[in-house]
């Protein structure tokens, strides 16, 4: 990897072309820690789920908030498995479950990615119509 731009957020990996995110340890300020931005954007999807439906159960509590509470973050894991799928395809490297694949077999689960990130997309969609629509 290149060496890190100062006062940059995000900078690309050379071998796969996703985008890497920089950010300060936790416990330890002094650190910095390297993350892909799809992970990045997967765990502010988690916990925007896990937040969204406490305040739905606490809150109302009614079914149509529930289904809002689902909906925005399956649409961000859902774009962000679009956008993970297509560079796999693209640079032929392909990181799931903590494997690395490289060539087709990389090209083949990016595809099947962008499947289930268009097929989540679309479930958010409908849950956010039904949203929507059903008052």
């Amino acid at each position: 990897m290149l060496p890190w731009t100062a006062g940059k957020r995000v900078h690309h990996c050379e071998r796969c072309q996703r985008p890497l995110a920089i950010y300060r340890g936790l416990f330890k300020r002094d650190r910095f820690r390297i993350i892909p931005l799809y992970a990045a954007v997967h765990a502010t999807a988690a916990l925007l789920f896990v937040l969204a439906l406490a305040t739905a159960l606490v809150g109302t509590g009614s079914v149509r908030h529930i289904m809002l509470a689902v909906a925005f973050p399956l649409a961000l894991f859902g774009a962000s498995d679009i956008a993970d799928g297509y560079l796999s395809i693209r640079t032929g490297v392909s990181r799931l479950f903590g494997r690395v694949r490289r060539g087709g077999v990389a090209r083949a689960i990016g595809a099947g990615t962008i499947l289930f990130g268009v097929a989540g997309c679309l479930i958010a969609l409908i849950g956010i119509t039904a949203f929507t629509g059903a008052r």
